[in-house]
Parts: C-alpha cells; structure tokens; sequence
C-alpha cells in the first residue's frame, strides 16, 4: 500500500491567498482619500492619515513577507496560483499596492515615495506584459473565466500617474495611462459580453463587479494630474465612473448578502477610488454638491474597509482564509 500522499505534512503556509494584497490596496486608496478629506475630519485627519499610512505598509510587508516565504517554501502552490485563469491577475495587485503606497506617502516622505513609486513601476511593467503574454499564449483560458478581476493586471497602470507626475518624466506616466486605457476598453467589452451572454457569476465573484468602477475612478484622477486641469475628456471619464457607482449601487442588495470571502475586498479600493474622485471632482469645479457627495462615500468607504477588516481578522484567527479551494 502506498502512503507518500496521505504522509505529506500539509501546512496553512500553502494556502496563503494571493488575493491578500487586495487589503493593501484598500486601505492605501483609504488613505488617500483620507488625506485629501482632512478637513472634514475635525483635528483628526492628520491622525487618522498617518495611523492608516504607517499601519498599511506594514501590513503589505508582513503580507509580502509571507507570500514570499511561500514561494521559497511551497514553489509548486505558487505557480498553482499563476496558472489558475483568475488567481493570476491578483498578481499585480503586489505592485499596485506599491503604486498607491507611493501616492500615500508622497506628502510624508518624498523619497520613501519614490522609491515605492518606482518599484511598483518596474514590476507592474513586467506583470503585465507576462500576463497579457499568457492570455495570448494560453492553453486554459475560456469565456467564463474572464471576470472584472481581468482589470487589475493591465488596467492598473492608470495608477501610475497619481505620483509619477511628480517622480518621473511625463512621457512615462503618459506611457502607462495610454497602455492602461487601451485595455480598460478592450477588457471592458469582454468582460460585459461574458456577463451577458454566459453564464452567470459565481457568488464568491461577485463582489469583483465592483471592480469596473476603478478604472474610471483613479483614471480621473490620474489624467487630472497628467492634464493640470479639468476638461472634456476628465468630465466624460468622471461620469463613467458615476454611472458604474449607480449600476454597482442598483445591485447593492444582492452583494451585501454575500458570504464574507477575501473578494470580498474587491468593494474597497475602487470605493475609495472614487471618493477621491469625487472629492477632486468638487475641488476643480467648485460645486458644494461634489463635496457633500465625497464625505458620503469617505464615511460609507470607512464603515466598509473597517468591517472587512474586523472580519478578515476573525477569519485568519479562525483559520478560515489559508485554507484549499
């Protein structure tokens, strides 16, 4: 009789989630928002900015600590996750995380910034072109596997001029935003025709949804800063984003009785996201209205980023997040 599998010692350490560094991504998109809605915060903005900064990037590296401690452990589960056609693409959320860090820390240590800035550039670059090299070269791709979560591979180099113009030449930062946007269009209309005519989601994906209002959100703010100002363009980005807020909001119900899983992240960052936004909407317009609506989101984005932080806490307690699929 042979015994070598039930003899394999097993270990939570192989089931560590990729998807941990979505929490990274929420909670730095929750200090950004946090720094620019100061003042509404009564004395305590500054505070609560730096507690949110500090307290993010430790958590990303004990993350990333203990993602990497997997990869020199557990080789085989890593490049379990890197073919499996919907774990891969929370690969570049690692270095968006960088990205958004580097726009958090920005106003607190500009060279702590760039240095967080250009590592989530370099690597983000290769990500990307890995992943889009895999989604051409594929041999396990099917319809039903493409879900919003596609965005975050290649869409999440519109992040990249947030800070980049500030750490970097402009042409680079337009590089990315143009790269981004080429595949928020393309992806976008993949995305819709399998949510169309295909089958229908599975529960534990459907807080991915949420993830179509990013690109619009954080690319407003991006091509902003990249423009000096508001135009056309910004205004018609602005109101995509609006239109993906009211469509995620109609179907509101049905996600908030949703399981709690770590996709369950997948609400915070483009919420977040689009506070700012919103908040930068109101600042280049000077309408009141834009500025009500930005305090809204901040106060539903923190009662939203702290619940599933309290419950993602519980789960890792309870060891229910490093656990086999």
């Amino acid at each position: 009789m042979t015994t070598a599998d039930t003899s394999q010692p097993t270990s939570s350490l192989q089931f560590f989630p990729i998807t941990m560094f979505a929490t990274t991504m929420g909670l730095s998109g929750l200090a950004i928002a946090t720094h620019r809605l100061e003042d509404m915060l009564a004395g305590y903005g500054s505070l609560i900015f730096h507690g949110l900064a500090y307290g993010t990037l430790v958590i990303y590296l004990a993350i990333l600590a203990t993602y990497t401690l997997k990869s020199l452990k557990y080789p085989q589960a890593v490049l379990k996750d890197w073919s499996h056609p919907i774990k891969i693409s929370f690969f570049p959320a690692a270095t968006i995380s960088l990205l958004l860090l580097g726009a958090v820390y920005h106003p607190i240590n500009e060279s702590l910034s760039f240095t967080l800035w250009a590592t989530g550039c370099l690597f983000q670059f290769f990500l990307s072109l890995a992943i889009i090299n895999s989604w051409i070269d594929h041999s396990r791709y099917e319809v039903v596997h493409s879900t919003p979560a596609w965005f975050i591979p290649v869409v999440g180099n519109i992040i990249v001029p947030v800070v980049g113009v500030s750490h970097g030449p402009i042409e680079l930062s337009w590089f990315f935003f143009a790269w981004g946007l080429l595949f928020w269009g393309i992806l976008l209309t993949l995305i819709f025709n399998r949510l169309m005519f295909h089958a229908a989601l599975a529960d534990k994906l459907l807080p991915t949804l949420f993830i179509l209002l990013a690109p619009p959100s954080i690319g407003f703010v991006s091509y902003v800063k990249l423009v000096g100002g508001l135009d056309t363009m910004g205004q018609l980005i602005y109101y995509w984003a609006v239109f993906f807020f009211l469509l995620m909001l109609s179907r509101i119900l049905r996600l908030v009785r949703l399981k709690f899983s770590m996709a369950s992240w997948a609400f915070t960052f483009p919420l977040a996201a689009f506070t700012t936004a919103t908040h930068l909407m109101g600042e280049l317009t000077g309408q009141i209205l834009f500025h009500y609506a930005a305090q809204g989101l901040y106060i539903a984005t923190f009662i939203v980023i702290g619940f599933l932080f309290i419950r993602t806490i519980i789960a890792l307690i309870k060891c229910e997040v490093c656990t086999p699929e």
